[in-house]
Protein backbone atom coordinates (compact mmCIF):
# COMPACT_ATOMS: atom_id res chain seq x y z
CA UNK A 1 0.00 0.00 0.00
CA UNK A 2 2.55 2.39 0.86
CA UNK A 3 4.37 1.58 -2.11
CA UNK A 4 1.78 1.71 -4.64
CA UNK A 5 1.23 5.52 -2.97
CA UNK A 6 4.83 6.21 -3.43
CA UNK A 7 4.73 5.72 -7.14
CA UNK A 8 1.57 7.97 -7.26
CA UNK A 9 3.24 10.83 -5.74
CA UNK A 10 6.22 10.61 -7.70
CA UNK A 11 4.23 10.49 -10.93
CA UNK A 12 1.96 13.46 -9.70
CA UNK A 13 5.65 15.36 -9.09
CA UNK A 14 6.80 14.66 -12.68
CA UNK A 15 3.44 15.54 -14.25
CA UNK A 16 3.88 18.94 -12.44
CA UNK A 17 7.69 19.47 -12.77
CA UNK A 18 8.05 18.12 -16.57
CA UNK A 19 6.44 21.92 -17.80
CA UNK A 20 8.86 23.83 -16.00
CA UNK A 21 11.46 21.45 -16.88
CA UNK A 22 10.95 21.77 -20.49
CA UNK A 23 10.89 25.53 -20.63
CA UNK A 24 14.18 24.99 -18.62
CA UNK A 25 15.51 22.65 -21.14
CA UNK A 26 13.85 25.10 -23.95
CA UNK A 27 15.86 27.94 -22.73
CA UNK A 28 19.43 25.76 -22.35
CA UNK A 29 18.81 25.17 -25.92
CA UNK A 30 18.40 28.61 -27.04
CA UNK A 31 21.10 30.11 -24.87
CA UNK A 32 23.52 27.38 -26.73
CA UNK A 33 21.94 28.17 -30.51
CA UNK A 34 22.33 31.97 -29.98
CA UNK A 35 26.19 31.56 -28.62
CA UNK A 36 27.62 32.63 -31.63
CA UNK A 37 24.96 35.67 -31.38
CA UNK A 38 25.09 38.82 -28.59
CA UNK A 39 22.35 41.11 -28.63
CA UNK A 40 22.73 44.33 -26.87
CA UNK A 41 20.99 46.01 -24.02
CA UNK A 42 17.56 46.98 -25.87
CA UNK A 43 16.89 44.76 -28.25
CA UNK A 44 13.40 43.28 -28.35
CA UNK A 45 12.96 40.00 -26.79
CA UNK A 46 10.34 39.09 -29.39
CA UNK A 47 12.51 40.04 -32.15
CA UNK A 48 15.54 37.42 -30.77
CA UNK A 49 14.10 34.17 -32.35
CA UNK A 50 12.77 35.61 -35.48
CA UNK A 51 16.20 37.15 -36.19
CA UNK A 52 18.21 34.05 -34.76
CA UNK A 53 16.03 32.16 -36.99
CA UNK A 54 16.66 34.45 -40.03
CA UNK A 55 20.59 34.60 -39.75
CA UNK A 56 22.13 31.11 -39.47
CA UNK A 57 26.15 30.12 -38.80
CA UNK A 58 27.59 26.99 -39.77
CA UNK A 59 31.34 26.87 -38.66
CA UNK A 60 33.99 24.92 -40.21
CA UNK A 61 31.99 24.75 -43.58
CA UNK A 62 34.98 23.87 -45.16
CA UNK A 63 38.07 22.33 -44.29
CA UNK A 64 41.54 23.89 -44.13
CA UNK A 65 42.73 21.85 -47.10
CA UNK A 66 39.75 23.27 -49.12
CA UNK A 67 40.16 27.00 -48.02
CA UNK A 68 44.24 26.43 -49.00
CA UNK A 69 42.81 25.17 -52.49
CA UNK A 70 40.14 28.09 -52.77
CA UNK A 71 43.04 30.48 -52.77
CA UNK A 72 45.06 28.75 -54.48
CA UNK A 73 43.12 29.08 -57.97
CA UNK A 74 42.30 33.07 -56.75
CA UNK A 75 45.13 34.43 -55.47
CA UNK A 76 47.26 34.97 -58.69
CA UNK A 77 43.92 36.72 -59.98
CA UNK A 78 43.22 38.85 -56.96
CA UNK A 79 46.70 39.78 -56.70
CA UNK A 80 46.51 41.61 -59.96
CA UNK A 81 44.24 44.19 -58.39
CA UNK A 82 44.44 46.82 -55.67
CA UNK A 83 42.98 47.58 -52.91
CA UNK A 84 40.66 50.40 -53.06
CA UNK A 85 39.31 52.85 -50.85
CA UNK A 86 36.05 53.50 -51.96
CA UNK A 87 33.22 51.39 -52.95
CA UNK A 88 30.21 52.08 -55.73
CA UNK A 89 27.95 52.75 -52.95
CA UNK A 90 30.11 53.54 -50.43
CA UNK A 91 29.42 50.36 -48.60
CA UNK A 92 33.09 49.40 -48.40
CA UNK A 93 36.85 50.49 -47.13
CA UNK A 94 40.00 48.62 -48.22
CA UNK A 95 38.57 46.15 -50.61
CA UNK A 96 39.24 44.24 -54.23
CA UNK A 97 37.05 42.12 -55.69
CA UNK A 98 35.94 40.02 -58.59
CA UNK A 99 33.42 38.20 -59.91
CA UNK A 100 33.63 34.10 -60.68
CA UNK A 101 31.33 32.24 -62.94
CA UNK A 102 33.21 29.23 -63.25
CA UNK A 103 35.61 27.67 -60.79
CA UNK A 104 38.19 24.53 -60.97
CA UNK A 105 36.42 21.24 -59.97
CA UNK A 106 37.24 21.22 -56.05
CA UNK A 107 35.82 24.86 -56.05
CA UNK A 108 32.94 24.40 -58.07
CA UNK A 109 31.78 21.46 -55.14
CA UNK A 110 32.35 24.37 -52.57
CA UNK A 111 30.54 26.66 -54.37
CA UNK A 112 27.79 24.53 -55.06
CA UNK A 113 27.80 23.25 -51.20
CA UNK A 114 27.02 26.55 -50.33
CA UNK A 115 24.08 26.89 -52.46
CA UNK A 116 22.96 23.82 -51.31
CA UNK A 117 23.43 24.75 -47.80
CA UNK A 118 21.97 28.08 -47.98
CA UNK A 119 19.22 28.15 -51.09
CA UNK A 120 16.00 25.65 -51.46
CA UNK A 121 16.50 23.17 -54.21
CA UNK A 122 13.12 24.23 -56.00
CA UNK A 123 10.48 27.29 -56.69
CA UNK A 124 11.59 31.20 -57.24
CA UNK A 125 14.18 31.75 -54.18
CA UNK A 126 16.16 28.56 -55.67
CA UNK A 127 17.40 30.45 -58.59
CA UNK A 128 20.88 32.08 -57.87
CA UNK A 129 22.52 34.36 -59.49
CA UNK A 130 25.22 33.41 -62.25
CA UNK A 131 28.32 34.80 -60.69
CA UNK A 132 29.60 33.91 -57.44
CA UNK A 133 31.03 37.60 -56.10
CA UNK A 134 34.70 36.86 -54.27
CA UNK A 135 35.90 40.33 -51.91
CA UNK A 136 38.62 40.70 -50.96
CA UNK A 137 39.36 42.83 -47.44
CA UNK A 138 42.40 43.89 -46.53
CA UNK A 139 43.09 43.64 -42.57
CA UNK A 140 42.87 47.47 -42.19
CA UNK A 141 39.71 47.52 -44.39
CA UNK A 142 36.52 47.47 -43.39
CA UNK A 143 32.56 46.82 -44.29
CA UNK A 144 30.13 50.21 -43.70
CA UNK A 145 26.10 49.55 -42.37
CA UNK A 146 23.68 48.90 -45.07
CA UNK A 147 21.51 47.10 -46.67
CA UNK A 148 21.76 44.77 -49.69
CA UNK A 149 19.50 45.97 -52.72
CA UNK A 150 16.48 44.55 -53.48
CA UNK A 151 17.08 45.33 -57.08
CA UNK A 152 20.52 43.11 -57.69
CA UNK A 153 19.42 39.90 -55.29
CA UNK A 154 16.83 38.65 -53.69
CA UNK A 155 15.77 37.26 -49.94
CA UNK A 156 19.13 34.97 -49.22
CA UNK A 157 22.74 36.24 -49.11
CA UNK A 158 25.22 33.09 -48.34
CA UNK A 159 28.60 34.40 -47.15
CA UNK A 160 31.79 31.88 -46.83
CA UNK A 161 34.23 33.72 -44.56
CA UNK A 162 37.72 32.71 -45.35
CA UNK A 163 41.65 33.33 -43.76
CA UNK A 164 40.07 35.37 -40.82
CA UNK A 165 37.72 35.88 -38.25
CA UNK A 166 35.41 38.60 -38.10
CA UNK A 167 32.81 40.52 -36.02
CA UNK A 168 29.57 41.19 -38.12
CA UNK A 169 27.41 43.53 -36.74
CA UNK A 170 23.63 44.21 -37.04
CA UNK A 171 21.44 47.32 -36.38
CA UNK A 172 17.44 47.08 -36.98
CA UNK A 173 17.10 49.59 -39.82
CA UNK A 174 13.88 51.46 -38.28
CA UNK A 175 15.25 51.64 -34.65
CA UNK A 176 19.09 51.48 -34.78
CA UNK A 177 19.07 50.84 -30.81
CA UNK A 178 18.18 47.14 -31.55
CA UNK A 179 21.81 45.92 -32.22
CA UNK A 180 22.95 42.24 -32.26
CA UNK A 181 26.62 41.06 -33.10
CA UNK A 182 27.46 38.13 -34.79
CA UNK A 183 31.05 36.23 -34.44
CA UNK A 184 31.81 34.85 -37.61
CA UNK A 185 34.85 32.29 -37.30
CA UNK A 186 37.20 31.47 -40.27
CA UNK A 187 35.66 28.96 -42.74
CA UNK A 188 32.37 29.68 -41.34
CA UNK A 189 29.25 29.91 -43.71
CA UNK A 190 26.75 32.23 -42.62
CA UNK A 191 23.31 32.99 -44.16
CA UNK A 192 21.37 36.42 -44.00
CA UNK A 193 17.41 35.90 -45.19
CA UNK A 194 14.12 37.64 -44.50
CA UNK A 195 14.16 39.52 -41.35
CA UNK A 196 17.62 39.77 -40.96
CA UNK A 197 18.60 40.44 -44.64
CA UNK A 198 15.81 43.28 -45.43
CA UNK A 199 15.20 45.23 -41.89
CA UNK A 200 18.58 44.85 -40.56
CA UNK A 201 21.80 47.05 -41.40
CA UNK A 202 25.09 44.87 -41.68
CA UNK A 203 28.92 45.60 -41.36
CA UNK A 204 32.10 44.21 -40.96
CA UNK A 205 33.51 45.98 -38.22
CA UNK A 206 36.83 47.18 -38.30
CA UNK A 207 39.60 46.31 -36.00
CA UNK A 208 39.54 49.03 -33.51
CA UNK A 209 35.98 48.00 -32.75
CA UNK A 210 36.17 43.90 -33.24
CA UNK A 211 35.09 43.19 -30.05
CA UNK A 212 32.81 39.86 -29.13
CA UNK A 213 31.14 39.90 -25.49
CA UNK A 214 34.68 42.17 -24.58
CA UNK A 215 37.32 40.09 -26.29
CA UNK A 216 39.23 41.27 -28.86
CA UNK A 217 38.62 39.38 -32.55
CA UNK A 218 41.66 40.40 -34.52
CA UNK A 219 40.47 40.76 -38.20
CA UNK A 220 43.37 39.63 -41.00
CA UNK A 221 42.83 40.07 -44.60
CA UNK A 222 39.43 38.08 -45.13
CA UNK A 223 38.09 36.50 -48.02
CA UNK A 224 33.95 36.49 -48.51
CA UNK A 225 32.36 34.15 -51.17
CA UNK A 226 29.25 35.30 -51.83
CA UNK A 227 26.21 33.21 -53.14
CA UNK A 228 22.81 35.47 -53.84
CA UNK A 229 19.44 34.23 -55.40
CA UNK A 230 17.92 36.37 -57.85
CA UNK A 231 15.83 39.65 -57.13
Amino acid sequence: QAYNCLIHFYKRMITKLWPLTRRVISRSYCALSHSRLFFHPGFDPENVEKFSNSFLIHENHVSEQEEEIFMKEMEPHLKRHVYEKDHWDDAIQGFRETERKFFNKENTEIVERIKKESFPSEGKESKTLPYTHVLDLAETGFIKPHIDSSRFCGSTVAVLSLLSPCVARFKLDKDKEQVVDALVEQRSLYIMKGFSRYDFTHEILKNDESFFLGKFVKKDRRISVICRNEA
